[in-house]
């Protein structure tokens, strides 16, 4: 992921600083890159697969029409890609193969208890995946505009769980959270922090960075008070409350984000005496009383 906090931290500097310019660096651009993808699943599936196209990074894709609820996503690949761009082809069939091998052969549930991790994500994550499977997601609310989705983690792809896997598998929804949060540390992968702009990036290297802010030694009463974003599905911008340079850096990237539309959830998250609240924007809902370990 150290690309996309290059990508970010570029555009920091086009924020901060009026006088900064960027340069081309010649490689293919995400829709081009999400095309190729697509290109390349059709040509390795037997049959004609369905896709819609949702945003610049990521696609809806399935066997038929009626079958078209398999979220993919290619920033992960995307930034493996444009540290190496001459392992182009390699990278898009590689992924292309991935997801064709899931359409094909359906989400593996085997292990299942010991595979439940939780990711944080926009709400609207959750309108479309409702709006395309007829089996809701497990989410609770966290801040901001910011859920808890249960997940499905494999080598893969990250799968989004309904109520209905929890059932088959004999697992109440209180259940599979408390799983979540031992899986989801054992899972994580190293984490990677990166500082610019006294901004801290960090991101895993098994792509569930979010899932470390939803723990909850993260914002306890011994943790420290700091403002976190999620720009990415695996990364994750923090500064500490006592930094106030690296806090309004912050929110100034996030407000040139959102504003064009490159970031995956849209206000600023803040810990601050063991509560999660929501510092920005200002105008909305405040979740301060919301604890994101109860039923929602």
């Amino acid at each position: 992921m150290i690309h996309q906090w290059k990508a970010i931290a570029a555009g920091m500097s086009l924020i901060l600083c009026p006088t900064a310019f960027s340069e081309s660096d010649g490689v293919m651009s995400t829709t081009a890159f999400r095309n190729a993808v697509i290109s390349s699943m059709q040509d390795q599936s037997a049959s004609e697969l369905c896709v819609a196209r949702l945003t610049d990074e990521s696609f809806r894709v399935g066997p038929s029409m009626d079958d078209c609820e398999y979220h993919a996503f290619v920033d992960g690949a995307y930034a493996e890609y444009t540290d190496e761009p001459e392992r182009a082809d390699e990278i898009i069939a590689s992924l292309a193969s991935n997801y064709v091998s899931v359409i094909s052969e359906g989400i593996d549930e085997s292990n299942f208890e010991a595979r439940l991790v939780v990711q944080l994500r926009a709400e609207s994550y959750a309108h479309d995946v409702d709006a395309s499977d007829d089996a809701s997601l497990v989410a609770r609310p966290f801040a901001g505009d910011l859920i808890a989705v249960l997940m499905l983690d494999s080598a893969q792809t990250l799968a989004a769980v309904s109520a209905s896997q929890l059932a088959d598998h004999g697992i109440t929804e209180d259940q599979a959270f408390e799983m979540a949060k031992a899986n989801t540390r054992s899972r994580m992968g190293d984490v990677l922090v990166d500082e610019y702009r006294k901004i801290n990036f960090l991101s895993s290297s098994n792509g569930l960075i979010s899932g470390q802010m939803w723990l909850p030694e993260t914002c306890d009463g011994q943790s420290a008070d700091a403002v976190y974003f999620l720009y990415d599905r695996n990364g994750v911008m923090k500064v500490g409350l006592d930094n106030p340079l690296g806090v309004s850096n912050l929110l100034s990237v996030a407000n040139g984000l959102v504003i064009q539309g490159e970031a995956m959830t849209s206000s600023v998250v803040r810990c601050k005496n063991g509560q999660w609240t929501q510092l920005w924007p200002t105008r909305s809902a405040d979740f301060s009383g919301a604890n994101p370990y109860q039923p929602g």
